[in-house]
Formats: C-alpha cells, structure tokens, sequence
C-alpha cells in the first residue's frame, strides 16, 4: 500500500466511529480507546516488524473480541446492535493498524461501506446524512488513488495531490446522484425494521411512547436532541401551551416492570376516563367543559410514534391530514394512531383543543381495585412505613389529596435525580427509595405510585413528553428526544384525575436542557429543515415534477436568460484557455531563442527549433507548448489523443 493514502484510510475510520457513535448505540468510554489507535496508527504501523508488538497487538484484539462475544452471549438480543457495531469498529481499527507495503486497504473500504450502511438504519437521519457527504468526500479519492498506486511505493506530494483534486468531482457527483435518486425515488425516513422493538425495549423512554417501562435496564438514557415535535400556539405565547404531553398511561405493576393500562382488566373500555368520539368534520372529542379553552397546534416529527401526545385535559383533537392513518381511542384517555401504506410519510399535523375544566370520572370498584394494586412480589418496608408517616403529619390522615400532595413533595425535596449510567446511579428501586443512589423520572413517579397504593390512593404512571423549551423565533415550543417524562396521575374520590409530577423540575430540566450556545440553534435550525426534507413523499414529488414543466413556459425569459449566460460561461472559459496556452507557446518559444512568425504553425515553429541551438530542456518544453496548443485549437470535448 501506498504511503500517501494512509491519511484516507485515517479520516475513513474516523468517519466509522462518527457513523457508530451517532446511533447512540456505544458507550462513547469503549469509542474512545479505538480513536486513540486510529489516531496513532502512523506511529504504530513503524512497529510491525517487531515480533513483540505483533503478540501483544493480535493478543489484544483478541482478547477484546472475546469480551465482546462473552457480553453478547451472556446478554442476549438486547445488546446486539450495540455489541455488532462495537465489533465492526474494532476490526476496522484493527485493519488500519496491519496495512502495510505488502497489504492491500481493501479490506479497509468494504468494512467502511459495510460501517456505513448499517448505521443508516440506527443513526439520527440529519446526523447520518452529514456524514455521508463526508464520508463520499474521502472515500471516492482514496479508491481513485488507490488505483493509481498499485504496484507503487507512493506518488510525488504534487502527484498525489492531482489525484485527490482530479477526484472530488467525482465524489460530488455521488453525492449529487444520490440526492438525485432521492427526488426521483422518494424514501420514507421514518422507517421501522424488525429491530426496531427490540431497540424500544433497551432505550425505554427514547421515543416517550414505549409500551413497557423496565425499571431494572441498566443502559444509559439515549439523550437525544432530535427534534420530535413543535407545539405552537395561536397567540404567541408560552404559557398556554400545557407541560405535560401523555403518550401512554401504565397501571400494572409487577414490581419489575409497568404494563399499559388494559382495558379488559378495568371491565370497560372507558372505566378510567371519558370516552373519544368522532364528530361529522372527522374530529375527535370528548365530553369536558368548554371553558377555559386553549388550543396548540402540534407538528409532530417522528413519524415512528404510534400515539398523538396530548395533554390530560384534552377535549378534541382535529387532524390536518387524516388520509391513511387510523386512531384508536385508548382505555386511559389516549389516542393511538396506526399509519397505513398510504400514509404521508413527513409530519403529523393536528391541533388540540385542551379545557380548563377538570377530568372527572366516576371510579367503579373494580377500576379503584386495580387502580390500587400493590405488585404480588411485595412493597419494600421503607414505602409501608414512609407512607405511614406521612399520613400522621397531615391534619386529616383520610385527605387523599392532601396525601398525594405531601408524597410529591417529599420525594421532590429529599430524593436525588440522576440518569442511568451516570456515576452512582441507583441500580435498582430499593437503592433509589432509601436514598443511597440518586434515580431518574421513572424512579421518582414509580415511588409515588407505591406510596399512594399503600395508602389507597388508586394511581396511574404516565409516559410522555415534559414541554419546556420555547423558541422564541419559531414561537413554539419545541420538544426533543431528551424531553421524554414520567409522572403519577391519582384518582380522587370525586373522580378527579390530579397531574402529579414529583421529580425535581430544577434538576429535570437541568440535565435535559440543549446547549445554548450558536452551534446548538444552529444545529436545531437544521434539524427542523431535515424534517421537511424527510418528508419529501410521492405527492411532494409529483407537485415539484409539475412545478418544473410549466416553469419555462411560464418563465420563458428567465430560463432563455440561464442558457444565454451558460452559453458565455462556457465560451469564455474556452477561450481564456486558448489564450493561455498561446501565451505558453511564445513564452517556450522565447526561452528557446525563437519568435512565431506570420503565418507559421507551431509544428513549422518546432522544426525550426530543432534545427537551432537550444538546449533539449527547452526544446522539451517547446514541444509540450505546441502540443497543447493543438489540443486546446483543433480537440473537442470527448476526443482521445492520438
């Protein structure tokens, strides 16, 4: 291999790490190693010939894929994504550090296409995207120079520098293609493959709609600044749009894990809330006073959500674009959404209409019995005993309000909120409830739903989406991925379902707040743009196919105004070529000691030269000039020299 294509080979595996790092996927603690020893391969390639380091650096890499086959074995499917590109990494690493004179890179281009491919599917669109451009810039030069250097040791500094420069049109024009094929082809972004359950069940509360919330995953919170959704307000203005967005409500409780409310366990489909219904406008709304009304109009983004949040107090919800999409009213008040082939692949438009009026619900005994179920693997003590305590320092120990109330705000003032694979983060309920580990929003709303069980108080987790940014550019509320919350709903006994919210707003919104410095609006700017640009579907096609034949008829002096200017782009281009190899042609002539007479062809200047005194570096040069000349004068676009 060429000594001058390292560096490539350096910048293709660095793009591997981006690619793998961008789907959130590993641990940037195992990345980072493996970028150390991308960045010192010039330095550790000099070290091959020495047996030593060949027994340590093969023992090392071995070693490092038995632990990663030992944690896929021993964890099963959860981890695989995370383990196979973790792999993939390594060899590509592992590559680039064995290249040598005798080694072709071969190897190291299909392992990058394979790195390159396979994030797709994981990795953030925008996120993705970005790298690919990158990704095109450095691969198209380092095959062409490849190509160029086989056989060779390496190519002069100028020569190699040719070769990169003569390949970047090609590597734009890649680029170009595939955005291209995009137009002509339209891909749909919001793509769900057959791991994406499994992916659901290891990042939990990523997307704010999972259907089981496990308490005892160990993986770090995916803390996403992707844009999911933008909640605008007629009038302009914060406050009027609500905080808490519901995806899903959870009433089972098996003291692991929470399952979503069912409703063949509550004996009706709307025990625990009013029922949806469908006006003659296709609208969906349910019985609340119409006092106090607010309305929000939300863009939402992911097209993989399966649910359209909506606050609590939600009254109707009204769809811009209801064609191919089912909604189903769920058994906790919710809406879920089913999209068909025939769904707009871009944004989800709706407006909600939210009251100010309370959520009131009859409780029948079986909906309080369940709503109040304690998990048959038993309540740790502290939650028995805290309850009790808590109920005595209130004036009337049968207030379940007051109760509720008082178990949120002891647990928002003497529990510590953290994010899982934080330092000392609690590694299980029990840890979080004695106060020895700090926990996440799961943990606080699941101690509040035990400490209202144990005294009577029937309750429900929620999970959704705490609104809090508000851009005032957009005049909106933007919610991203990191936005994802849980919290407690209790049922009164006049009915009343109650917000409750007892993990520490300072600390939440600390942690799941977006830089503000000029990169990260930057980079929210763009994301907000991708998201039209993911919603390029058939139809969009076919309006800007439609746009484009009628523009030269209805701008005919525009387009004919383009060809014109094209027109003397191209010919001034040629002649200031033509001029300068004239310009060439005397300049060698001079050097040689002769003048281009009148009338006289360079090849007639040629002979004459080789007849005089001038030295064979200048004729050289002389012949060069005359053959360009001729290139320049008599060659057209396309021909091979003879």
């Amino acid at each position: 291999m060429a000594e001058c294509l390292l560096p490539l080979l350096l910048l293709l595996t660095g793009l591997d790490l981006a690619f793998v790092h961008a789907t959130g996927a590993v641990d940037l603690r195992l990345l980072l190693p493996m970028l150390v020893l991308t960045a010192a391969a010039p330095w550790l390639r000099h070290l091959q010939r020495h047996f030593t380091y060949r027994l340590l650096w093969n023992g090392g890499v071995l070693i490092a894929f038995a632990l990663i086959v030992q944690h896929a074995t021993t964890t099963g499917l959860v981890h695989m994504l995370e383990d196979g590109l973790a792999l993939a990494v390594l060899c590509q690493v592992h590559l680039l550090n064995n290249v040598g004179a005798r080694q072709r890179p071969d190897l190291v281009f299909f392992n990058s296409l394979l790195v390159a491919f396979v994030t797709s599917l994981f990795a953030p669109d925008l996120t993705w995207s970005l790298l690919f451009v990158l990704h095109a810039l450095v691969l198209v030069p380092s095959l062409e120079l490849h190509a160029v250097t086989r056989g060779q040791s390496c190519l002069t500094r100028a020569a190699a520098r040719a070769v990169v420069r003569g390949s970047l049109p090609h590597a734009v024009a890649v680029v170009l293609a595939t955005a291209i094929v995009f137009v002509v082809w339209p891909r749909d972004f919001q793509r769900r493959g057959w791991f994406n359950e499994l992916l659901e069940a290891t990042q939990q509360f990523a997307s704010g709609a999972a259907e089981r919330i496990d308490l005892e995953h160990e993986n770090g919170a995916p803390l996403s600044d992707a844009v999911v959704a933008q909640l605008v307000p007629p009038s302009g203005r914060a406050e009027d749009v609500p905080s808490h967005w519901r995806s899903t409500a959870f009433s089972t409780f098996d003291g692991a894990a929470w399952l979503p409310q069912d409703a063949s366990e509550l004996g009706s489909r709307f025990a625990t809330d009013p029922a949806w219904e469908r006006d003659r406008s296709g609208a969906w709304v349910r019985s609340l006073a119409e006092t106090g009304l607010r309305r929000v109009r939300v863009r939402l983004l992911d097209g993989s959500q399966r649910r359209l949040p909506s606050p609590l107090q939600a009254r109707r919800v009204d769809l811009q674009q209801a064609a191919g999409l089912l909604v189903d009213p769920r058994s906790y008040g919710g809406l879920g959404l089913l999209r068909l082939a025939d769904a707009p692949a871009g944004a989800l438009e709706y407006t909600v209409e939210c009251s100010a009026a309370r959520v009131v619900v009859a409780p029948g005994a079986r909906a309080r019995q369940h709503m109040t179920a304690l998990p048959s693997s038993g309540v740790p003590p502290f939650v028995h005993d805290l309850a009790a305590q808590l109920r005595r320092d209130l004036p009337a120990p049968d207030d379940q309000l007051s109760l509720a109330l008082a178990a949120r705000d002891w647990l928002s003032e003497h529990r510590r909120y953290a994010l899982p694979g934080t330092p000392g983060f609690a590694q299980n309920l029990g840890e979080f409830l004695i106060g020895t580990a700090p926990g996440h929003c799961e943990y606080f709303a699941t101690a509040l739903a035990l400490l209202l069980r144990s005294s009577g108080v029937p309750c429900r987790l929620v999970g959704g989406y705490l609104a809090h940014e508000w851009s005032a550019a957009d005049r909106a509320m933007l919610v991203r991925g990191r936005d994802a919350h849980a919290w407690v709903e209790a049922w009164l006994p006049d009915g009343e379902w109650l917000t409750l919210d007892a993990t520490p707003p300072a600390d939440v919104l600390a942690d799941s707040r977006p830089t503000n410095s000029w990169w990260g609006g930057v980079v929210a700017d763009l994301e907000l743009m991708w998201a039209t640009v993911t919603g390029f579907d058939a139809g969009q096609r076919a309006r800007w196919l439609a746009a484009l034949v009628r523009f030269p008829q209805e701008h005919a002096l525009a387009v004919a105004s383009l060809l014109v200017a094209a027109w003397a782009v191209v010919y001034l281009r040629r002649r200031r070529r033509t001029l300068f190899v004239v310009q060439q042609l005397h300049r060698a002539a001079r050097n040689a000691g002769m003048q281009l007479r009148d009338g006289e062809t360079p090849r007639e200047l040629l002979g004459r030269a080789v007849l005089s005194a001038a030295t064979p570096a200048r004729l050289a040069a002389l012949r060069a000039a005359a053959l360009a000349h001729e290139r320049a004068r008599y060659m057209k676009p396309g021909d091979r020299e003879p």
